[in-house]
C-alpha cells in the first residue's frame, strides 16, 4: 500500500513539472517499456511497474523524483530483492544519470546491470544495455571500444532481428560525424535509411514503429543532410533532407528538438551560402538559427532547478571568463589611451570640438537608423504575424481533408454495397480535389510572396478546359443541389495558347468560393470575346451566381488572403488564399484586373479580361474527358524513369489503363540501356535520382536518340526546374499530382507536335 501510494504521488507531482526535451535516452526508455510489454511473461508485474513509473518520470524530467522513488522502493524490497529486481533497479538507475547528463556515474550501474544480466538466461534487458553501452562509449568519447562492440552488436541484432540495430547505427553515426568522418557518414546513414524501408514491422506495436521509423529515421536524415554538405556534395539533396526533417520535427525528441531546428536553419543558411548564393536567405535562416539557439539556453537556465544546475553553471561560467576577458582588453586599451592623451594635452581643446561634432552628427546618424530598424521590425512583425496566421489556418484547413480520406479508406474496406462503396469513392475523390486545392493555393501564395511566378504557355482548348473543371464539381454540386452553367458567346476562339494550369486554378478557387455560398441555385460561367488582333484575342470571362451574396463594407477585403476570411469563415470555412491567388494571377500575369460586384441576398459576380495567344498553327487540340480514356494511348510504347517503387506502381497503372505498352526502371543508367535497345514513343522522367538524375540522363539519351519524347513527371516546382528542363532536352513537364485525362492530353499534344 505504501509502495502505491509513493508511485501516484510521484507521478502527480512529475506531471506538474514543465515538460522540457527529452533526449535519445528516453527513446530507448519507451522502447524498452514497449519491448517489456511485448514479452512481461518472462518479467514480473513489479518490475514493468517500476519501469514504467521511471520512464514517466525522467518524460516529464522529474530526475530527482526518480532517484527517490527508485531508493524508496529499494529499500523496501532490500530484504527479498532477487536479480531481476536488481537488474531493473540498476539498469534505471544507469538511464537516470545518462539523463541527467552524467555518463561517467551512469557506467557503474550500466555495467553492474550487464554482470547481473549474464545470470538471468534470456532476459529483455540484454539487447538494450549493449545499446546504452554504446551510447556511454560515444558520450565519452571512447571510440575505439565503440568502434571494436559496434560490429559485433550489429551482427547479434541481425540474427535475432530486432529493430534496435537502428538505436546502433545511429550512436555509431553521430560518433563518426564527431570525429569528421563525413564520407563514413555519407554511407551508412544512406544504407540505414534503406535498411529502414525494408524492415517488417508487422510483428511490432505502434509506438515501436513510430520510435523506429520516425524518430531514428528523422534523426538519422540530418547526420546524412549535415555530412553531404560538410564534403561539399549534392547541397540539393541536403537541402531537401533539412526541408523534411524540419516538416517532421514533431518526430524529433522534446529534449533535443530546438538543437535540431538550430542545426536544421544553420545549415540552411550555409546551403544559400555555398551553393544557392541567396544571402537575403542567408541571412534569414541564420536568424533562425539564432532564434532556437537562444531558445534552447533559456530552456537550459530553466531545467537547472531541477537536479542539472552544473549544465548551465558551466556555460554561464565560460561565458562570464569570455566577457571578463573582453572587459580586461578594454581596460588595457584605455589605459594606452589615456597614456598617449597625457602627452596631448595641449590638442585637448581641438579634440573636444571634433569630439563633440562628431556625437553630433552620430546622434543624428544613430537617431536615423533607430528610425529606420523601428519601422523594419514593424514589418517583420507584421510578416511573422501573417505568417502565423497562415500555418494556423492552413494547419486547421488541411486537417480536414485529411481526416475525411484516412476515415473513408477504413470504411470503403469494410464496406460490400458497391452503391455505397461509389458515393464513398466520390467523396473520397473530391476530399483530395479539395486537398490538391489547398496544397497549390498554399503553394502558389507562397510563390507570390517570394516573386517567383510566370505563365508557362502551351495550346489547349478554352471549352474543353471548362468542361473538365465543371464535371471536377459534380460532387459538391449534388449536395448544393446547385446547378452549373457554360455560356460561350457565339464567334469566341477556344483554341489558343496559354497557361492551363494557373488558368484553370483561378476557374477553380471562383467556382469553389461559388459553390460554398450557393444552395438551391445556379452559377455560370460566362465567355466573350472582346477583340482579335493579329496573333492575340481578348476574352472576358465572369463567374457568377445567385447565392448569399457579401456586404458592402466586406467586398473591399475579399481579395486580401486573410482579411478575406471573416466573411468567409461565418459560413462554410476555408483558407481565405482562393480569391487572393486568383487576384494575384491576373494581376501580376495577365496585367489585368478583377471586378467583382455583389448584392447581399442575391449573388456575386466576378469578372475579368484577359488577353491569350491565337493558336495560329491552327493545331487540333486533342481531348481526352475523364471517362474517355480506355483505349486513347492504345500502340503507344513507354518507358517510365523513377527512384520511387511506388510512383512507378502507379504511373504504370495509369498507363496501361488508357492501352499503352509500358516498361519501367528506376535509374537514369538503366533507362539509357533500354532507350538504346528499344524504340519509345515517350520517356516519362524523374528529375531527381540518385548517382545520376534525370538531367543527365536526358542529355545522355540525346546523344543518340533526338526524336523521342521525354517529358519530366515530377512534383518539383516548375517556376524552379522550367529553364534546366529544356536546356538538358526535355519536351516538357507533367507536374504531380495530375489528373488522368490532363496527362493523356499532354502525351496527344506533344505526339500532334512531334507529326
Amino acid at each position: 500500500m505504501f509502495y502505491i501510494v509513493v508511485m501516484v504521488f510521484l507521478i502527480i507531482w512529475g506531471m506538474c513539472v514543465k515538460f522540457f526535451k527529452i533526449n535519445i535516452i528516453i527513446l530507448l526508455i519507451f522502447w524498452s517499456i514497449d519491448s517489456l510489454a511485448q514479452k512481461k511473461e518472462m518479467v514480473e508485474k513489479s518490475t514493468l511497474e517500476i519501469d514504467n513509473t521511471i520512464y514517466r518520470l525522467i518524460r516529464n524530467d522529474s530526475i530527482v523524483e526518480a532517484r527517490i522513488f527508485l531508493d524508496t522502493i529499494f529499500n523496501h524490497k532490500k530484504s527479498e530483492s532477487d536479480d531481476e529486481f536488481l537488474l531493473s533497479y540498476n539498469y534505471n538507475y544507469g538511464l537516470i544519470f545518462m539523463t541527467s547528463g552524467k555518463p561517467n556515474a551512469a557506467a557503474n550501474y550500466i555495467f553492474k546491470a550487464k554482470e547481473i544480466s549474464k545470470r538471468i538466461p534470456g532476459n529483455s534487458y540484454e539487447s538494450k544495455i549493449k545499446v546504452v553501452v554504446l551510447r556511454l562509449f560515444r558520450e565519452t568519447n571512447r571510440y575505439k571500444e565503440l568502434d571494436s562492440l559496434y560490429q559485433k552488436y550489429i551482427d547479434y541484432n541481425k540474427k535475432s532481428k530486432n529493430g534496435i540495430i537502428f538505436f546502433h547505427h545511429l550512436d555509431y553515426i553521430i560518433s563518426e560525424m564527431n570525429r569528421s568522418n563525413f564520407k563514413q557518414v555519407i554511407s551508412i546513414s544512406r544504407k540505414v535509411l534503406s535498411d529502414l524501408d525494408d524492415y517488417d514491422y508487422t510483428k511490432m506495436s505502434k509506438e515501436s514503429i513510430h520510435v523506429i521509423n520516425d524518430v531514428v529515421r528523422n534523426e538519422l536524415k540530418i547526420y546524412f543532410a549535415m555530412a553531404l554538405m560538410e564534403k561539399g556534395i549534392d547541397y540539393e539533396k541536403s537541402y531537401r533532407l533539412l526541408n523534411e526533417t524540419e516538416r517532421d520535427s514533431l518526430f524529433f525528441v522534446q529534449r533535443e528538438r530546438d538543437e535540431y531546428l538550430r542545426l536544421i536553419q544553420q545549415y540552411k543558411a550555409r546551403y544559400f551560402y555555398e551553393y544557392d548564393k541567396n544571402m537575403d536567405s542567408v541571412s534569414y535562416y541564420q536568424a533562425l538559427s539564432n532564434k532556437y539557439q537562444e531558445t534552447y539556453i533559456k530552456k537550459l537556465k530553466r531545467r537547472a532547478s531541477n537536479a542539472d544546475i552544473f549544465i548551465y553553471e558551466i556555460a554561464k561560467n565560460k561565458k562570464d571568463i569570455e566577457q571578463l576577458s573582453i572587459i580586461n582588453e578594454k581596460n588595457i586599451q584605455i589605459q594606452k589611451s589615456y597614456f598617449q592623451v597625457s602627452f596631448l594635452t595641449g590638442f585637448l581643446l581641438l579634440l573636444a570640438i571634433i569630439f563633440s561634432v562628431y556625437v553630433y552628427r552620430s546622434n543624428n546618424h544613430k537617431h536615423r537608423i533607430n528610425q529606420e530598424l523601428k519601422e523594419k521590425n514593424a514589418e517583420l512583425l507584421t510578416v511573422d504575424e501573417e505568417r502565423n496566421q497562415f500555418f494556423s489556418i492552413m494547419s486547421h484547413e488541411l486537417r480536414t481533408p485529411i481526416y475525411t480520406i484516412q476515415g473513408l479508406v477504413e470504411i470503403i474496406e469494410n464496406t460490400k454495397n458497391q452503391k455505397q462503396r461509389k458515393e464513398f469513392l466520390s467523396t473520397l475523390k473530391f476530399s483530395n480535389n479539395h486537398l490538391s486545392g489547398l496544397v497549390n493555393n498554399a503553394l502558389e501564395y507562397s510563390k507570390f510572396r517570394l516573386g517567383n511566378v510566370r505563365l508557362n504557355k502551351d495550346a489547349f482548348s478554352l471549352d474543353e478546359m471548362l468542361t473538365n473543371i465543371c464535371n471536377s464539381f459534380s460532387y459538391q454540386l449534388r449536395k448544393s443541389n446547385t446547378k452549373l452553367h457554360i455560356n460561350i458567346a457565339e464567334g469566341v476562339e477556344t483554341n489558343v495558347l496559354d497557361d492551363r494550369l494557373k488558368l484553370s486554378q483561378i476557374f477553380i478557387n471562383l467556382i469553389s468560393n461559388a459553390i460554398k455560398f450557393t444552395t438551391d441555385g445556379n452559377i455560370w460561367i460566362e465567355l466573350v470575346q472582346i477583340a482579335s488582333f493579329e496573333n492575340m484575342i481578348r476574352l472576358r470571362f465572369t463567374v457568377r451566381d445567385d447565392g448569399i451574396g457579401i456586404k458592402k463594407e466586406l467586398i473591399s477585403d475579399v481579395f486580401d488572403g486573410f482579411k478575406g476570411i471573416h466573411h468567409i469563415d461565418k459560413h462554410k470555412g476555408g483558407s481565405g488564399l482562393g480569391l487572393y491567388i486568383v487576384k494575384r494571377f491576373i494581376e501580376d500575369l495577365y496585367k489585368s484586373s478583377i471586378v467583382v460586384e455583389s448584392e447581399e441576398g442575391k449573388g456575386t459576380s466576378f469578372s475579368f479580361e484577359i488577353e491569350m495567344e491565337r493558336n495560329l498553327k491552327n493545331t487540333k487540340v486533342p481531348i481526352v474527358n475523364d471517362e474517355d480514356y480506355a483505349n486513347v494511348l492504345d500502340g503507344y510504347n513507354m518507358l517510365v524513369v523513377d527512384d520511387n517503387t511506388i510512383n512507378l506502381m502507379i504511373t504504370k497503372k495509369i498507363l496501361e489503363s488508357a492501352g499503352a505498352i509500358c516498361t519501367t526502371v528506376d535509374n537514369g543508367f538503366d533507362a539509357v540501356l533500354l532507350t538504346q535497345k528499344n524504340d519509345y514513343d515517350v520517356v516519362f522522367m524523374d528529375i531527381h535520382m540518385p548517382e545520376q538524375d534525370g538531367f543527365e540522363t536526358t542529355q545522355k539519351i540525346r546523344e543518340f536518340n533526338k526524336d523521342v519524347i521525354i517529358m519530366a513527371l515530377t512534383a518539383v516546382d516548375l517556376e524552379r526546374v522550367i529553364t534546366k528542363v529544356h536546356q538538358s532536352g526535355m519536351d516538357g513537364i507533367v507536374a504531380k499530382p495530375y489528373k488522368r485525362s490532363d496527362l493523356f492530353q499532354k502525351i496527344l499534344s506533344f505526339s500532334l507536335k512531334k507529326d
